[in-house]
């Protein structure tokens, strides 16, 4: 019976905790340099908690940030798992309004693997002649370059069975590696969001041009 009270008020302490910190980071977002920091990565962000399950959506008018609780099927870009930690550290980041480079490479952290994971499966991203048109290697290494000199956030991209697998860490004797600051992973990121959201052959086709040239300032092949 201990042990069942116990549980009960872990999971209803950490359920407040969860509501308190959602309802902080809906009051620091609410700022022009936050809306600029994440304008064109996304529109409707749907974000679950990976301890509680529970499910809120973020929307991004441009010139606000609305939350809703529950993520409406169809009605987001990505859906993010993310844990309570995860939600608190970024409001901390953040909680000043102002940006800076260290802040910005903990925030793109928190993102990084979870966007990247939700992105490339993104039905287009996973045709395999698309995926060789482009010269999008199967098997990649990326790092998230800490500006602070601390390690490096880092993750695998392996291509099989007509799918992305993405797995934190590295994995595997990659044919390209990627070494991205946190803004080069957010134009990249607003790039290919914004191929996403228009989902048409010319949209894709520069797509496609661009990234074979941004490849050349941040990767390097094997």
């Amino acid at each position: 019976m201990k042990k069942i009270l116990f549980s009960f008020i872990a999971i209803t302490s950490l359920n407040a905790q969860v509501t308190s910190s959602l309802q902080t980071w809906e009051n620091i977002l609410q700022t022009p340099e936050m809306l600029a920091y994440f304008d064109g990565v996304f529109e409707h962000l749907g974000i679950v908690v990976t301890e509680t399950n529970e499910r809120f959506t973020i929307h991004h008018s441009g010139t606000q940030f609305n939350f809703e609780k529950g993520i409406k099927d169809g009605e987001v870009d990505f859906i993010v798992p993310l844990q309570s930690q995860n939600i608190q550290n970024m409001v901390a980041h953040a909680k000043d309004g102002q940006i800076d480079s260290a802040e910005s490479w903990r925030i793109v952290d928190v993102l990084f693997t979870p966007m990247t994971k939700v992105t490339l499966q993104t039905p287009v991203l996973a045709v395999n002649w698309r995926r060789k048109m482009a010269g999008v290697e199967d098997l990649i290494h990326v790092y998230l370059m800490n500006p602070t000199g601390g390690e490096a956030s880092k993750h695998s991209l392996i291509y099989v069975k007509d799918q992305w697998l993405v797995i934190k860490g590295l994995y595997g004797n990659p044919r390209r590696t990627y070494r991205m600051s946190p803004d080069e992973s957010l134009e990249y990121q607003r790039v290919i969001f914004r191929a996403i959201k228009k989902d048409t052959f010319w949209g894709w086709w520069q797509f496609g041009n661009w990234y074979k040239e941004w490849r050349k300032k941040v990767s390097v092949t094997h």
